[in-house]
């Protein structure tokens, strides 16, 4: 199943086997099946492609100890390094109210919430691919990979817990995403250690992976090898605690990251002229100003937004079409066109979703993802938006010398907001209340 370079013809038809295999998995719902997280073939066989190698035991290896660290879909657990150096990162309480399979009396809501409201999007592994999954544009978020789109941190940082409570209650515009204002704060808190939950798992497990394919040499040894276990003992062989001393090592990288992410938050300068939104008949003559200066930034070559945002802000510059890092991943990352069906089929069999160029965003429609406040919007221009094509500001690196200052950032998120329309609220649609009298059975992206 494994081999990197397979004949055409095997390759075809192996991808059909598995396309079959996948959705079995992905649209059985029962409470019968093995209650196993999907392994991330869609990453292995990129690797296998990237590098020229077989996978196929790594693979095994990593899920074997995903299984021993993390627990299962049904039955979650955390890595034994949390209760001691990460013991308010996520609660075991609200990972077995999210966890597992719903209810179907007594009790409703006291698991199985994320599949409730979540998985027929997201995937119950966090994978981005549940069964309604292909069917919509954005495709749902894919949270192995780390990346969070909408925080209040820096590009690199991991998003604050307060970062994915907002996107729950207030959704995601112009999306399939909608408010989950029907949830009690519990229910939010516990959805959102989950995802947390899902997304150190899913990326341990690509780090896994990657030192498998680039630092290992899998001849001489494994990755994991759990047979080395012996009941009884008081400590691990050699061989066994450096494979643990390694996989330990990444997962703490991992889970620093989340720990630290209040540290990524940075404040902005405030600007000495009005925001859009509390202008008074005093400074409204400053604010004018400042939109102008924003409409001529957002024009011109420094700030450069109409080149895929179109002079109309309407979302159509000139700028080619292109794809966001989830895609590239398995695609442009290992020499593979986003556009070559042929070659992306074995791909598309492991759980990749057919490539969907990014629509840059019209602005005049006023659907602003991750918040419309201006220090929403300053966030979104001056990191920009990671895994997407949205770059971070080039700022300034001193007076007189190329690029944009903090005042000009403040000048274009006026000049946004001047021009946005805002949008009808949208109903809370997916978001649907668990209690007795009415278990949940809508999942939303």
């Amino acid at each position: 199943m494994f081999n990197t370079v397979p004949n055409r013809s095997r390759r075809h038809s192996l991808a059909l086997l598995l396309v079959g295999g996948l959705c079995a998995v992905g649209c059985d719902q029962s409470a019968n099946r093995i209650a196993q997280h999907e392994p991330n073939l869609l990453y292995s066989h990129s690797l296998e492609i990237a590098e020229d190698l077989p996978l196929e035991q790594p693979t095994r290896d990593a899920q074997d100890l995903l299984i021993e660290w993390f627990g299962t879909l049904n039955d979650p657990k955390l890595p034994p390094i949390f209760e001691s150096d990460y013991p308010d990162l996520i609660s075991l309480e609200n990972l077995k109210m999210a966890a597992g399979m719903p209810p179907a009396s007594a009790e409703p809501g006291a698991t199985g919430l994320y599949r409730q409201q979540c998985a027929s999007c997201h995937g119950e592994s966090g994978q981005g691919r549940g069964p309604v999954a292909a069917s919509q544009n954005p495709y749902p978020r894919e949270f192995r990979h780390g990346i969070f789109k909408y925080k209040s941190t820096s590009r690199t940082g991991k998003p604050l817990k307060s970062d994915l409570k907002g996107i729950l209650l207030e959704g995601l515009g112009d999306s399939q995403m909608p408010k989950f204002t029907k949830l009690s704060d519990k229910q939010l808190d516990a959805l959102v250690d989950y995802v947390i939950f899902l997304s150190i798992r899913g990326e341990f497990e690509r780090k896994l992976l990657y030192t498998a394919a680039y630092d290992l040499d899998l001849e001489e040894g494994r990755l994991y090898n759990a047979s080395l276990k012996v009941a009884g003992a008081e400590s691990p062989s050699p061989e066994l605690k450096e494979q643990l001393d390694l996989a330990e090592e990444l997962l703490i990288d991992i889970a620093d990251s989340w720990a630290e992410a209040e540290d990524k938050v940075e404040e902005p300068e405030m600007p000495d002229f009005p925001l859009f939104g509390s202008e008074t008949d005093e400074n409204k003559a400053q604010l004018a100003e400042s939109i102008e200066k924003g409409k001529k930034l957002f024009v011109g070559n420094d700030a450069a937004c109409a080149k895929c945002h179109g002079e109309s802000a309407k979302g159509d510059g000139p700028q080619a079409p292109d794809y966001d890092d989830w895609t590239k991943d398995w695609t442009a990352k290992i020499g593979i066109k986003p556009t070559d069906t042929e070659e992306l089929l074995p791909l598309l069999a492991r759980g990749g979703l057919k490539p969907q160029p990014l629509k840059p965003r019209n602005i005049v429609a006023g659907y602003f993802r991750g918040g419309r406040e201006p220090i929403d919007l300053y966030r979104r221009i001056r990191y920009g938006i990671p895994g997407a094509t949205m770059p971070a500001a080039a700022l300034s690196q001193g007076e007189g010398l190329p690029g944009l200052t903090n005042d000009d950032l403040w000048h274009l998120v006026n000049y946004i907001l001047s021009i946005a329309e805002i949008p009808a609220p949208a109903p809370a649609e997916g978001a649907v209340s668990v209690a007795p009298e009415a278990p949940a059975t809508t999942a939303a992206k």
